[in-house]
């Protein structure tokens, strides 16, 4: 198996079981960095597990992981893209997510959250 379909098949594994990154500490490097959209309530930039830490339980405050949905793995080379379903915790709204992981080997090195704005770019 090459290395972009051990990582796609990682990445599978993560969000589809919805476990967190840091439960895969071999995975990302210690100087990871996070990009969320600035219209999230959560949004920034973040560096290393730290800042991750910081910024993490609000992701939890916002989804809903009961309605949050991995559609697909795309991978090329040291990115791999996952597309996701998520439903937005306490309302009825969903959103489409694409996230995109840059890999250094087998660990990821960035993470880059899209919203999709239009549901045609993200779902199957």
């Amino acid at each position: 198996m090459s290395t972009t379909e051990e990582n796609k098949a990682f990445i599978r594994d993560m969000i589809g079981n919805k476990k967190r990154l840091e439960d895969y500490p071999e995975r990302f490097d210690e100087n990871l960095v996070m990009h969320e959209p600035a219209s999230l309530p959560f949004g920034g930039t973040f560096r290393g597990l730290a800042e991750f830490k910081e910024f993490y339980p609000a992701v939890r405050e916002f989804y809903d992981f009961d309605r949050f949905d991995l559609l697909d793995v795309f991978g090329d080379g040291d990115t791999v893209f996952a597309t996701i379903k998520a439903g937005l915790l306490n309302s009825p709204t969903i959103i489409f997510l694409a996230e995109q992981f840059t890999f250094s080997g087998r660990r990821i090195v960035e993470v880059r959250l899209h919203i999709c704005e239009a549901i045609e770019g993200c779902a199957p």
